[in-house]
């Protein structure tokens, strides 16, 4: 409900316009705003926010297009930073989230170039852009984590181009090294929620922009993972050379371990596989194995 002060103030600028009437241009603005509004309201209600949301967004989004009234805009100069505090110090608003999200709805739309956001940290190119006005648009996450995200981008930003690494040419080790030097002297909740926030955007440039081949977020973990009782699905560059490094060839046993490690690892051999092979299905002068049964039907395994 608005109260008294505001209905006088609404009826006595809609007076002054009948009387006055509008600029031409100022009267084609203001019926794209109108309609702007309309469809956003409808959006809101077709994305499941609830009544009482929308009724609000719906009261404050009419009071900005009052205020836009009696101003002479141009459509580029409505959704600012500097409009939205005059907006706010003319109404006494401490903060105004419908006409914030009237302007991602209208950043997503492509018909503004940047939504209406705090005071930026630091510009990132557009695929980081729009990655953050789509994050805080789909998930409705408060400003302040939308800003701390931020900084966790900027500083993977700054990391890709010192090491002259292209987004679309991103592996998983680019990512730990990233993490290993950005996390350093975090906590392990920062470091976990550091983590989140970064899978988040490998997420969406592989499913949403298929800017990345691979879907690096599943790989995207901590330490702690291989702590569990389960043992890790796959592992590290390093961690590979540190297996190889430990192997030793003092005993028969550790030859045997030293070979099966090799024919998992460089032949993609199963256990199962393994087990069954004898110097029968060796062919040194070929470095061919024979194995009867595979997984892949192929029976001709190479290891030259």
């Amino acid at each position: 409900m608005l109260d008294e002060r505001t209905r006088e103030s609404i009826e006595w600028i809609d007076k002054w316009f009948k009387e006055h009437g509008y600029p031409d241009d100022d009267t084609a603005m203001l019926h794209d705003l109108e309609q702007t509004i309309s469809d956003y309201l409808l959006w809101m209600r077709s994305k499941g926010y609830s009544p009482k949301t929308t009724e609000g967004y719906k009261q404050q989004l009419n009071q900005f297009f009052r205020f836009i009234k009696i101003r002479r805009f141009t459509w580029d100069g409505i959704f600012t930073l500097d409009t939205l505090k005059w907006f706010q110090k003319v109404r006494a608003l401490k903060s105004a989230p419908a006409l914030r999200g009237l302007s991602r709805y209208l950043f997503e739309q492509g018909k503004i170039p940047r939504p209406i956001s705090r005071k930026v940290l630091v510009d990132l190119p557009d695929i980081y852009e729009q990655y953050l006005a789509y994050h805080e648009q789909s998930r409705q996450v408060p400003c302040g984590q939308v800003r701390t995200i931020r900084r966790v981008l900027a500083a993977f930003n700054d990391y890709l181009k010192k090491s002259k690494i292209d987004l679309s040419h991103l592996r998983i080790e680019h990512v730990d090294a990233f993490l290993a030097e950005f996390s350093a002297g975090f906590s392990q909740d920062t470091k976990r929620t550091y983590r989140s926030y970064l899978r988040g955007f490998l997420s969406y440039l592989y499913q949403d922009r298929r800017i990345i081949k691979t879907d690096l977020a599943p790989l995207v973990v901590g330490a702690p993972v291989f702590a569990n009782a389960t043992p890790p699905k796959f592992l590290r560059p390093h961690e590979v050379e540190k297996l190889f490094a430990g192997l030793r060839l003092s005993s028969a046993n550790d030859i045997r371990t030293y070979a099966m490690v090799h024919l998992a690892y460089f032949l993609g051999l199963r256990p199962a596989e393994i087990s069954k092979i004898s110097l029968d299905d060796i062919s040194f002068s070929r470095a061919e194995l024979t194995l009867g049964d595979r997984k892949s039907n192929n029976p001709k395994a190479s290891f030259a």
